[in-house]
């Protein structure tokens, strides 16, 4: 017999052998991914070994039950990981030159811990960011697999935040929770405030910076701590915006204990 008809007798018996092989498979081929590197793996007929390269996929399934290898081949199918979502929200700045514009950066899909860089920071937890002027705002999440990138624009309501300050025209400071402090609606749009506690006869009785409506905030008494007595009291407010604007506002206020 010559050489080359000794090699088509190999190649017809090679090709026979294949084709008999795969018509004993007892299940579908499999399509699991082991891994993107080598190493050695268990499975349920055995224990496989594979090479390094491209993500590794079984195609063939055990010969017979009693069978202890995987056949395995490089193939270009990648492991079927959730990618990575993006759901993060935003408010508004509510008025004119307020500047209290917020995000609030969240995911679905993460796989692992995500996390976060606003403006280009460092990636780390924060997910909100509060304060923030009328604009365009950068950033990018990633988790243990995948990143993506998105922006946010912060607008603003135009509306002249004076119009949006609202003080209520009562207190009533008698320990029941209600109305113990004076509340002005509207404060927090400001960057600063002042604001002062006045007598019926003009005289200042008590004033503050910052007030918040809570920890900061009158409650029917003078700047000693002493108690006023009931009566119509008048307050000037000077609120003042992150870009310097001054509003000021003037009224009057029903102590009632």
């Amino acid at each position: 017999m010559n050489n080359k008809a000794f090699k088509s007798i190999c190649i017809l018996m090679l090709v026979l052998h294949f084709v008999a092989s795969a018509q004993v498979q007892n299940s579908p081929p499999m399509r699991q991914v082991f891994c993107s590197t080598g190493g050695t793996g268990s499975f349920s007929l055995g224990t496989i070994d594979y090479t390094v390269g491209e993500t590794i996929v079984s195609t063939d399934s055990a010969m017979s039950s009693s069978a202890s290898v995987q056949w395995l081949t490089q193939g270009f199918q990648q492991p079927t990981n959730s990618s990575l979502s993006d759901k993060s929200t935003f408010t508004n700045s509510p008025c004119t030159g307020a500047n209290k514009g917020s995000a609030n950066l969240s995911v679905i899909n993460n796989n692992g811990n995500a996390t976060y860089s606003w403006e280009g920071s460092s990636f780390g937890s924060q997910q909100v960011f509060e304060n923030l002027a009328p604009g365009t705002y950068q950033y990018k999440i990633k988790d243990g697999n995948f990143s993506l990138a998105g922006a946010i624009v912060i607008s603003e309501d135009a509306t002249d935040c004076a119009e949006q300050l609202e003080p209520y025209t009562g207190i009533t400071p008698n320990g029941d929770s209600n109305n113990d402090m004076w509340v002005i609606d509207g404060i927090s749009n400001f960057e600063t405030n002042t604001v002062y506690i006045y007598n019926r006869w003009g005289a200042k009785i008590w004033e503050t910076i910052d007030y918040n409506n809570e920890s900061n905030a009158w409650n029917g008494k003078n700047s000693q701590g002493n108690e006023l007595p009931d009566g119509t009291y008048f307050y000037l407010i000077e609120a003042i915006s992150k870009d310097l604007k001054k509003t000021p506002r003037k009224g009057w206020i029903e102590l009632t204990h």
